[in-house]
């Protein structure tokens, strides 16, 4: 069976959720996060709070089920009231034996929080198809997903059952999943790239024959006709949404198909060049400097050394 191109772009970069866990939180209170690095998301599983945003004038306020997702390497408070000095999380959290601790008197709040893993390439990726923050409320009229998934968190979160870690970690997977489909479904509202263009419904098929086959010498007339469009249509459209040419994409998805190829103990340049569609060794290395920046023989130096 074909897959569907988000999965696949999300499995190249290696996009991993990692549960982090949370706090209660009750009476007043303000915690200050260091800068995440890593794309950071979390959920109001219960009351309501205010979040400041280091560099975003907004003031956001988050109520029960609202999700925020933070792509900006910056620091972020999280409060009862923004008015009181905030506590260092890291002070907040020194001593936690538990993945839930309490803050402040009182159990009226409960935040719950996660990150995303990726490569570097892929964290790029993904910086770059996102917003610097993201807030999807609970009231939203296609918000029942994400209200069920923050639900069921929850409960695994405090059930401390057999089997809790896994399922909060996967839990949060799908979370990360539900914003993604959430935000990407905003069409033109959406920043043009990799993650818009795997959710267009109208790009979907000429991508999954790009993916499922990149070493075929792909041609526009072929990938219009796959996507039902003539071929100035769904170069005109394609760049719209993907923010570059439907064979330029094509080179940088062999590219980074290679470069994970390469990564790979006992990989050759001559058969990873061959796999993507290139007959020449000198060829493939040309491109692939061009698009990842180094030459292909430094992947896969790394690939038989981690440590370089």
């Amino acid at each position: 069976m074909r897959r569907d191109p988000l999965s696949e772009i999300l499995e190249m970069i290696d996009a991993r959720t990692v549960y982090a866990g949370g706090f209660i939180g009750g009476g007043n209170w303000a915690i200050r996060f260091p800068p995440p690095e890593k794309i950071k998301f979390f959920a109001i599983a219960r009351g309501r709070c205010l979040l400041l945003v280091e560099g975003i004038d907004e003031q956001f306020r988050l109520g029960t089920g609202d999700v925020f997702l933070l792509t900006k390497n910056v620091a972020f408070t999280v409060a009862s009231d923004l008015s009181m000095q905030p506590l260092p999380a890291a002070e907040v959290f020194a001593n936690a034996d538990t993945t839930i601790i309490s803050v402040g008197e009182g159990d009226d709040f409960l935040f719950l929080g996660a990150h995303l893993d990726t490569d570097q390439a892929g964290g790029r990726l993904m910086i770059e198809s996102l917003p610097d923050a993201l807030h999807l409320p609970a009231g939203e009229n296609d918000a029942g997903r994400l209200r069920t998934l923050v639900t069921e968190l929850v409960q695994e979160a405090a059930s401390r059952a057999p089997g809790a870690e896994i399922a909060c970690a996967s839990l949060a997977q799908l979370l990360m999943i539900q914003i993604l489909r959430r935000h990407l479904s905003g069409g033109a509202q959406v920043e043009a790239g990799w993650l818009r263009a795997a959710c267009d419904p109208r790009l979907v098929p000429a991508l999954s024959l790009m993916h499922a086959n990149p070493a075929h010498a792909w041609t526009l007339p072929e990938l219009a006709r796959a996507s039902a469009m003539s071929r100035t249509a769904f170069a005109t459209y394609f760049k719209s949404v993907a923010g570059m040419p439907p064979l330029t994409y094509l080179t940088e998805w062999r590219m980074r198909q290679a470069d994970r190829a390469l990564k790979k103990p006992g990989s050759s340049v001559a058969r990873v060049a061959q796999a993507v569609g290139y007959g020449s060794e000198a060829a493939f290395s040309t491109a692939f400097k061009r698009v990842m920046g180094r030459s292909p023989r430094r992947d896969r130096r790394i690939g038989a050394d981690p440590t370089l």
